[in-house]
């Protein structure tokens, strides 16, 4: 009897054990098959992002670059004054506006240092827009600026999380013992080759501007137009007179008069932060006979007042023969369709009294007239 109830008790235990076994792997195996199912569905979603990715760089951008796409923009907006110039580093955008009298004096040309268009300040757009109607024809042209602006770059994800585990490995470092780090070694000779290439396959500003300049010229002398004014800001007015002075004529009976192309210059003292230095004025007014109008903005601070004289006494010394001075406020409400604006009557003015001349016709277009007769 005895032995029966040990077994029986055993057999119980037994059963209960199972039981026990048996509700807790009931109660482990939902989590485990959940924690499965995220590394089954890795597989398609991987392939989906690289399968995006791969249709993203198989297309290819609209255009080359941001400057390229600003400048198709304002193309555009503005089709019937627009002028794709070729140059030896690419098209340059220009703006050309004919004349809008019954008689041409010549043309002025408009170099500023803006990169784009669109960033011109009202003056030069107002005197752009309204000297046609004068009988000036107007050719603009945006030369590359000398400190060019950084645009940031975005941040991707890999940097961002390169970012994060950054920012946890410096607290963890706070929080744990320091150690005294070793001297990193200097960076290898490949790598500093590589960056002077690089640096280096970009193309100087000098290079640019001169470029810019002949492809101005070369657009005027096809359509036979001979009598120029230069208008260029005093950031880029050395480098553009550096490709305009070697072209520079004299009369042959009167070497006091300048046969062309350029016949007058005016510059705008807009880049503040930019001024001119007393070598670089004196390549500015190496041509005496070159008539100058030196336009200054106010407010006239001593700094400005300081420079002013500089301008001036540049100018006498090297004996400019017709230099003039303006100042003017830029706090003047101006805009492109104000054709009686102050700067507009006071540079048409310059410019009748020292460049105004006769259209001088393509021989193409003389052939026609006398053919007509």
């Amino acid at each position: 009897m005895s032995v029966i109830t040990r077994f029986w008790s055993i057999r119980v235990v037994n059963s209960a054990a199972q039981i026990l076994w048996g509700a807790l792997l009931l109660c482990l195996c939902p989590p485990m098959i959940l924690a499965q199912e995220p590394a089954a569905n890795t597989e398609p979603s991987t392939t989906a992002s690289e399968t995006s990715s791969s249709s993203q760089s198989s297309e290819a951008p609209l255009y080359p670059s941001r400057a390229m796409r600003d400048k198709s923009l304002i193309a555009k907006e503005m089709d019937d004054e627009v002028l794709w110039l070729d140059t030896e580093y690419g098209k340059i955008l220009a703006l050309y506006r004919p004349t809008e009298a019954k008689t041409t004096h010549g043309v002025l040309i408009l170099f500023h240092a803006t990169e784009n268009p669109q960033a011109w300040p009202p003056l030069l757009e107002n005197l752009r827009a309204q000297l046609p109607r004068y009988g000036w024809e107007t050719l603009a042209i945006s030369l590359p600026q000398k400190y060019p602006a950084i645009i940031p770059t975005r941040p991707s994800s890999s940097s961002a999380s390169a970012s994060a585990s950054r920012a946890n490995t410096e607290t963890a470092g706070e929080l744990a013992e320091t150690a005294v780090p070793e001297p990193t070694a200097p960076p290898s000779a490949s790598s500093s080759s590589g960056s002077s290439i690089s640096a280096s396959s970009a193309v100087a500003r000098e290079l640019l501007i001169e470029a810019y300049v002949n492809a101005a010229l070369g657009y005027l002398k096809d359509k036979g137009q001979l009598n120029t004014v230069i208008l260029a800001d005093n950031s880029s007015v050395q480098l553009v007179l550096q490709t305009l002075s070697p072209q520079v004529q004299l009369n042959k009976l009167d070497s006091t008069i300048l046969d062309g192309p350029l016949q007058a210059l005016a510059i705008t003292n807009l880049q503040n932060q930019e001024p001119n230095s007393k070598v670089e004025l004196e390549g500015v007014f190496a041509t005496p006979q070159l008539p100058v109008l030196d336009i200054f903005f106010s407010p006239d601070n001593p700094e400005q007042t300081e420079l002013r004289d500089l301008h001036r006494a540049v100018a006498m010394r090297k004996k400019v023969a017709n230099y003039q001075q303006l100042l003017i406020d830029t706090q003047i409400k101006l805009t492109e369709q104000d054709h009686q604006s102050y700067l507009l009557g006071r540079v048409r003015g310059f410019m009748q009294r020292q460049a105004s001349g006769t259209e001088a016709k393509a021989p193409e277009d003389d052939k026609q007239d006398k053919q007509k007769q």
